[in-house]
């Protein structure tokens, strides 16, 4: 009796398998279809961007379906009908169908790659602009007719401003640099010969509008010229040779004014200080000439007498006597 009591223990046990295992390779597949896609579209695209209007119309043109606009009406011998057993079966020799056909771009197979095209009252805002930051403002272009061409030119005409900006910027920057490597050169010269150092009071750079100005003035212990004449002082042509060595492989032009105190000139005659300014200049000229300087480089030799004091306030002063040459600025660097 007590084994029919018992009771059957039944366990049942239950294996739990992994639910996140790998799903298969289908997802690479797929990803490499639409990176495929994506490049395709990108080369689609900078292929447009690459070609000219002639390739773009003829890229149009190709895939533009070939739809008859006559209501289906054929151009051969049939012309467009079918012939059975007895006569027309099927054709259209009817009239002509008042259903407008999709021309799919064949009017301007352009509009199907710029949408600009299909609305000739669009506007188009141009977002670049090469003027300096703060004067900068949003260039507006029509669209119609000649909207693309008209924007087109207004985009090279503000490239071609934006090179010829950087091209200024770049020579001025060059001539910057040329002009302190010449004083530079002109002093170094000068302290290295014992007998020219005391002539460093008597030379004077001064970048102006015009460009360098290499002035050589008289002190009151020397004097570049001898009074009252043209003949110029052993220092002063020695000065002039180091100046014209220093500028005599540039491009430059170079103008030469020469300049007087207010003393009156003594000698009678008609001789004045203008005479004399000038002569003082032309004799300058003759020095750079015959270092080396090309003649064809100096464009104005004048002579200012005492219009044009280095001291304004001491008219009399024999820094008032002195010899300018400058060295142009290049015509690109022109401020």
């Amino acid at each position: 009796m007590a084994g029919r009591n018992e009771r059957t223990v039944v366990i049942k046990k239950i294996e739990e398998t992994g639910g996140h295992g790998h799903h298969g390779g289908a997802w690479k597949v797929a990803y490499a279809d639409f990176m495929t896609a994506m490049m395709a579209f990108f080369l689609l695209l900078w292929i447009l961007a690459a070609s000219d209007e002639e390739k773009l119309r003829g890229l149009a043109d190709y895939f533009t379906p070939s739809l008859s606009e006559a209501g289906g009406r054929g151009d051969g011998l049939l012309d467009g009908m079918v012939l059975g057993k007895d006569g027309v079966m099927s054709g259209t020799d009817g009239p002509q169908s008042l259903v407008q056909l999709p021309s799919f771009g064949q009017e301007n197979p352009l509009a199907v790659f710029d949408s600009r095209l299909r609305d000739p009252d669009s506007q188009v805002v141009v977002e670049f602009d090469s003027r300096p930051e703060g004067q900068q403002e949003s260039q507006t272009i029509n669209t119609g007719e000649n909207g693309v061409a008209d924007g087109i030119a207004a985009a090279q005409t503000a490239a071609d401003a934006a090179a010829e900006a950087q091209q200024a910027e770049r020579t001025a920057q060059e001539w910057q640099e040329t002009q302190d490597r010449l004083e530079e050169t002109i002093t170094e010269r000068l302290t290295e010969d014992p007998q020219l150092q005391a002539l460093q009071d008597n030379l004077l750079f001064e970048r102006t509008a015009d460009g360098l100005e290499i002035q050589i003035v008289d002190k009151n212990s020397s004097s570049m010229f001898s009074t009252g004449s043209s003949r110029i002082e052993d220092r002063t042509r020695e000065l002039l040779r180091i100046v014209a060595e220093a500028i005599v492989d540039l491009p430059n032009d170079i103008t030469i004014s020469g300049h007087t105190d207010s003393v009156p000139y003594s000698r009678a005659g008609t001789y004045s200080n203008w005479e004399l300014s000038a002569d003082r200049a032309n004799a300058t000229r003759r020095v750079l000439v015959d270092t080396g300087v090309n003649p064809a480089r100096i464009t104005r030799i004048s002579g200012l007498a005492d219009t044009a004091p280095l001291e304004p306030s001491n008219p009399e002063a024999p820094e008032n006597r002195r010899i300018s040459v400058t060295l142009q600025y290049p015509q690109a660097a022109k401020p």
